[in-house]
């Protein structure tokens, strides 16, 4: 039992840190911040905390809504999250702040920002196919689609990444065309690549519900 939870939060991991690579990478192009991020940056702006801090908070706000809405969602898992997320989103932020040129060609541009979304898209398909409880920011559209089936999941991630996108403008977030690209993204990318990531639960030896 405990050897299968280890494998489903070395999974959890690997999605975390390959959803955070996606998205710190699509904030430091500068074309807008994507959908989480407008959020984060706002609620950073406005408090003065890091950005992984912010992202802690936020984690923890969505982590009590489910845990009044649906408890059954919660795992371990999503626990780990809200402690591993900030100091990857503030180790990636720094990483990509010195690599990513300032001035680069538009082609480059758009094929990062491109490989960005999709970088983003695996990486929750990865957690959400865990079974460990992914993050409680990504779990949310889950949830949604998981109780109102008719509600396509891309539907569900769409809706919810609007609404980020209006919280964290309120606040004083970035919005550019990169976020509308995100905001219409996302949300097909998560429901085309989460059966994908069942190959790596595989690879695992992962059962395929929670234990």
């Amino acid at each position: 039992m405990w050897k299968i939870w280890v494998r489903r939060l070395l999974m959890l991991l690997i999605g975390v840190a390959v959803t955070e690579f996606g998205s710190q990478l699509f904030v430091s192009l500068a074309v807008g911040a994507d959908t989480f991020m407008v959020l984060i940056q706002g609620l950073s702006r406005r408090t003065g905390l890091s950005y992984g801090q912010a992202s802690t908070a936020m984690m923890l706000l969505c982590l009590l809504i489910i845990f009044f809405w649906n408890r059954k969602y919660i795992y371990p898992g999503t626990i780990f999250c809200i402690f591993c997320l900030g100091p990857i989103v503030d180790f990636y932020a720094g990483l990509f702040g010195w690599i990513v040129p300032t001035v680069r060609p538009l082609p480059l541009t758009i094929v990062l920002v491109a490989l960005s979304c999709t970088i983003v898209s695996i990486g929750v398909g990865i957690s959400v196919q865990s079974k460990a409880g992914a993050c409680s920011n990504d779990l949310i559209p889950v949830i949604l689609h998981e109780q109102f089936p008719a509600l396509q999941l891309r539907w569900a991630r769409m809706l919810w990444d609007a609404l980020f996108i209006i919280c964290g403008f309120l606040l004083g977030g970035t919005i550019g065309i990169g976020t509308v690209i995100a905001l219409t993204v996302y949300g097909p990318g998560l429901q085309f690549f989460l059966p994908a990531a069942n190959r790596l639960a595989r690879a695992l030896r992962l059962p395929a519900s929670a234990e």
